[in-house]
């Protein structure tokens, strides 16, 4: 059997866990306004959950300061 080391996920639960990153960046924004801390993260989110991330992630922090989301 071969196995393969691409990261096979389920969307969802990487749906889940960008918005959890989100809302931590979002009220770490709101907080302290430290843009080297956001920006250090959201290359962090994008080695972690792949390719897009980072706007996905970002998508999700407007729609929280829009408060279409928690």
């Amino acid at each position: 059997m071969i196995y393969s080391r691409k990261n096979i996920e389920n969307p969802s639960d990487r749906v889940t866990l960008e918005q959890a990153e989100a809302r931590e960046l979002f009220h770490n924004w709101e907080h302290s306004q430290n843009r080297d801390l956001i920006r250090a993260r959201l290359e962090r989110a994008e080695r972690i959950y792949g390719r897009g991330a980072r706007d996905r992630i970002r998508a999700y922090m407007a729609q929280m300061k829009e408060g279409t989301i928690e």
